[in-house]
């Protein structure tokens, strides 16, 4: 193994909220390809740290009521707490809001800038009049202008990951207070993202960088699209590191963007630990190997941004792996269904160890989402980790240290040992190249042969002449405590310990142990019920799907008196309504007005005009009220707190079998209230016990 340093990092997650078991995928990830590196003796370091800067922070900080260095700072140490129960094995966990992070800052700007690599320039950015300040990209949001997606931030669609601007949102809004925001001038600094379109186009190309297929397809399409120079700059107030010499420039203070600083954070994490040993830094960024584990949300940044700023510095690029999300018995995880659960509420209801083995034996090269399905979580650690690997190693070591005061032989299997070394060196293969699903198996394959040789040799029929064979069994079990290691280091650990040794490394692999068992500890513990989450039945799922609409043309029906033939907008589509509220509004009183709208009610045709959704409205006898959807979007999902919305077509006589009425001005179905992601739906007319029709 050459001698070059290898430095490791996982992102730096926002210290703005307790981390998830979708976060905790990554460190996993992280860990155990450090652990292996550690295990074969390389020169490798584990970098990483917390996000502390940005709008995500302060505007959380600004809820509560806190400063966003003191709010973050809780997050950060709590971060660091729960990665630690997870095993998660750093040499230095920093974060960004750091004397070595602003120093750092400033030397990448200051050389860029030196380079010719950062330009100013005057732009148009959002701003609130009510709040009287500059809106940074998570202050503002609105619908993405690419595929329409509601609810987004000025910075990237979370839908279809494109890179936006405030200004460039539908119908954006101030985020702190509701209010449409105007567009005014600010001069700001870039990065000229543009001038390294062809070198990065060349570097991902190149089968030497490493870039997975998938994120290819994306950076070709970001790249044959245009880039854009990158605006590294923000208005004040900004939680960040304040621009040398902005004041000077432009007359205002300037904060650094927090992408220009959150990813230097990991080379400000790996100057902390430098420092503190009496090495350098740029040894392992200037001339080490770089490998950095992200997820599939920041592609954006850290394929484009950071790459370009590497040439633009001067250093060698660093290479990349990328992973999908994880999801929860086949969908997004959810509060509601029961699916959402934070890396801290998981681990009061399993061992880390479990959740490590189960995402290794998820996790390739693919940037594919891992569904954990506790059915399949309960099988794989009580059939596959316990009933395999744990049984194996565990009856194997019992048994010895039950039956033998000292194993002094080992049984000749040359047959045998060479098909266990050949699965070890797969088995190493695979953990170079990040396929830890295929190191698994071949793991378990090894146990499979031990298991398999034990029950063959039956040692518990004659104790005294099976010695060497049990020895031979042991000296497997103590191999798979080296090849599990960076999966389950306390698994490995009491293997280990019974055998008296700890911290074996692979050139401890060997046929040649002999000596004394001493007690194991239980190595896995057995999976006896998992959390049953809301299903999404009929007893959980609404059986209308009802949207926001914009009323935007209104007319008589040529053949009915009551009714209104309307053209309604729902932002991806627009649909003619027929109403009957011809006696109850005036034309030019609905026209423009947002409402309620079912759009899974089948097509009918009143009148002679087809009807494609049906209006909502509340009704006491005396008043009819459109339902008042405040300052949810036109597009935007109608729901009842707790269900989910169906979407299967249903009939006018069903639709009237549904009871939904009116409580101190909310509408109910069920004690669940209807609601928008804005807020409640509400009517201010009708009386209590109103029906919804």
């Amino acid at each position: 193994m050459e001698n070059t340093s290898l430095l490791v990092t996982s992102a730096l997650p926002y210290a703005n909220g307790p981390l998830h078991i979708g976060h905790i995928l990554e460190f996993i990830q992280t860990d155990m390809y450090v652990r292996f590196m550690k295990l074969l003796n390389t020169n490798v370091v584990y970098m990483g740290g917390a996000d502390m800067h940005g709008t995500p922070i302060e505007i959380k900080a600004k809820a509560v009521g806190e400063k966003p260095r003191t709010f973050a700072l809780k997050f950060y140490k709590k971060q660091k707490e729960v990665l630690e129960n997870y095993l998660i094995n750093f040499d230095n966990y920093y974060h960004t809001d750091t004397p070595e992070n602003q120093e750092l800052a400033e030397f990448f700007y200051t050389e860029l800038k030196k380079k010719g690599h950062i330009t100013r320039k005057k732009m148009t950015v959002m701003y609130c009049e009510s709040c009287k300040r500059f809106l940074p990209d998570r202050f503002v949001k609105g619908s993405c202008p690419h595929c329409g997606e509601d609810d987004q931030y000025g910075d990237i669609c979370e839908k279809c990951n494109t890179v936006l601007k405030g200004i460039d949102l539908i119908e954006p809004h101030c985020v702190l207070c509701a209010k449409n925001p105007i567009q005014k001038e600010s001069e700001h600094y870039f990065f000229t993202l543009k001038k390294f379109s062809k070198r990065l186009e060349t570097w991902m190309n190149d089968p030497e960088s490493g870039v997975q297929p998938e994120i290819k397809n994306w950076l070709c399409g970001w790249i044959k699209n245009g880039l854009d120079d990158w605006c590294i700059s923000r208005d004040a107030p900004y939680y960040g590191f304040e621009i040398p010499d902005s004041v000077k420039e432009t007359g205002e203070k300037k904060y650094f963007y927090v992408w220009l600083d959150a990813p230097i954070g990991y080379i400000s994490s790996t100057k902390k630990w430098c420092d503190k040993h009496g090495k350098d830094w740029k040894e392992y960024w200037y001339k080490g190997r770089v490998q950095h584990f992200i997820g599939k949300d920041i592609v954006y940044f850290h394929y484009l941004f950071w790459p370009a700023m590497f040439m633009g510095m001067d250093i060698p690029l660093p290479k990349l792996l990328t992973h999908g999300f994880v999801n929860v018995n086949g969908t997004k995880m959810s509060k509601s269904r029961g699916t959402f659960f934070t890396a801290e509420d998981f681990l009061k209801l399993f061992p880390a160890e479990l959740l490590r083995f189960y995402y290794a034996s998820h996790l390739d090269t693919k940037v594919s989402d891992i569904d954990l399905q506790f059915d399949d979580f309960k099988a794989v650690i009580n059939n596959v980790l316990m009933g395999n690997l744990g049984n194996f190693c565990y009856r194997t070591l019992t048994f010895a240290q039950k039956n033998y005061d000292s194993l002094d032989e080992n049984a000749v299997e040359g047959a045998l040992v060479k098909k266990i070394n050949g699965l070890i060196e797969k088995t190493k293969k695979e953990y170079n190249v990040f396929n830890f699903k295929s190191a698994v198996k071949n793991i378990l394959q090894i146990a499979d042969v031990g298991n398999a040789y034990f029950q063959k040799t039956e040692p518990w029929k004659n104790k005294e002449t099976s010695a060497a064979q049990v020895n031979f069994c042991v000296n497997i079990a103590r191999n798979l405590s080296i090849l599990v290691q960076p999966i389950l280091p306390e698994f490995a650990m009491k293997v280990q310990k019974a055998l008296g040794e700890k911290n074996l490394v692979w050139d401890d692999i060997n046929f040649q142990w002999k000596g004394t068992v001493g007690k194991v500890a239980i190595l896995v513990t057995k999976v006896d019920k998992v959390p049953e989450m809301k299903e999404s039945s009929s007893k959980n799922e609404f059986p209308l799907h009802m949207k926001v609409g914009k009323i935007i043309d209104v007319k008589n029906h040529p053949d009915a008196d009551k009714l209104y033939v309307l053209k309604v907008d729902f932002k991806s589509e627009k649909r003619q309504v027929v109403a009957g509220l011809r006696e109850h509004f005036y034309q030019k009183d609905l026209e423009g007005m947002k409402a309620v709208f079912c759009v899974n009610l089948a097509k009918a045709k009143i009148r002679g005009e087809v009807s494609e959704a049906m209006v909502m409205v509340a009704e006491d006898g005396e008043h009819v009220e459109l339902l008042n959807v405040g300052s949810a979007k036109v597009g935007d999902d109608v729901q009842f707190e707790g269900l989910s919305s169906s979407h299967k077509e249903v009939s006018f006589n069903d639709f009237l079998k549904i009871k939904m009425t009116v409580k101190d001005g909310h509408v109910i179905y069920n004690k669940a209230k209807m609601v928008t992601s804005k807020g409640s739906v509400k009517v201010k007319k009708v009386k209590d016990g109103s029906k919804i029709c």
